[in-house]
């Protein structure tokens, strides 16, 4: 067996991943979400899909975002109850 190029490395998994898309959006699995977990599938999105993709990819951060912010209060609120005690 005769090892692969760079060149036909990337043209192989581009063609893999296409037709993995290609099947899931078939099957009518949701590959968007399919695309959030793996990047190498983002470009072969519809439009409509990539825009899809963008818009959940902002939910997420979002939603990151104000769990990230509920932390810091618990921790913070944490402190002052401490601080207090003492």
């Amino acid at each position: 067996m005769s090892k692969l190029t760079s060149a036909e490395r990337k043209a192989r998994d581009a063609e893999r991943f296409s037709q993995r898309v290609s099947e899931r959006r078939e099957k009518g699995e949701d590959v968007v979400a399919y695309a959030l977990t793996n990047k190498k599938a983002v470009k072969f999105l519809t439009k409509s899909e990539k825009k899809s993709l963008n818009e959940r990819k902002t939910l997420l951060q979002e939603d990151k975002k104000r769990l990230e912010e509920e932390e810091l209060k618990r921790i913070e609120a944490s402190f002052s109850q401490s601080t207090h005690e003492e």
